[in-house]
């Protein structure tokens, strides 16, 4: 692996399980675990002094919607780009992708937290899981019949057409 991880990455160094070096001039390590089939692809972003609510609302939103493979993650109070990958499913073709992707979320946090050109569409506002509302005597609505307060969500888009469904029922059997 060390071989290969030389052609990916500018001064490089390091020893079976933990390499590091450069690409694009940011920092990458790289940590391998064969006994766990484990690949683990790391850049530093930063330390965080305080914890904002909206960074972390902007970090968990982009590895939703704009962070392909490569994710946010934390270590205590340092952030960082990571990918975590099967070693046995990994191929030599994906490498490059997925250190561009750590690289790309490291340098774009800030501005457009992406790790690529690609930005999943948000789901609709139907599926959209909210909280459910306590009663004032702080019991949940499970006596009102409403199934997705019950659960503590909005119904899914399937909860409002259970009379489709038993008509998909007669016209293609039943559901297995």
């Amino acid at each position: 692996m060390g071989k290969l991880l030389e052609s990916y990455l500018q001064d490089f160094e390091g020893q079976p399980g933990f390499w590091r070096g450069t690409r694009h001039d940011v920092p990458v390590f790289v940590f391998s675990d064969d006994e766990h089939d484990r690949m683990r692809l790391m850049s530093p972003i930063g330390i965080i002094e305080e914890l904002d609510t909206d960074l972390l609302h902007a970090l968990l939103m982009a590895n939703y919607d704009r962070a392909l493979d490569a994710r946010y993650a934390m270590r205590g109070q340092e952030l960082w780009s990571v990918v975590v990958h099967p070693l046995a499913t990994l191929a030599t073709d994906d490498l490059p992708s997925l250190f561009d992707q750590v690289v790309t979320l490291a340098k774009n946090t800030g501005t457009s937290f992406a790790s690529t050109e690609l930005v999943f569409q948000a789901m609709p506002d139907e599926l959209v899981l909210e909280p459910a509302e306590d009663d004032a005597d702080g019991e949940d609505d499970e006596e009102d019949g409403d199934e997705g307060e019950r659960h503590g969500t909005r119904p899914s888009l399937d909860d409002d057409d259970e009379e489709d469904d038993e008509d998909d029922e007669e016209e293609d059997g039943p559901r297995r």
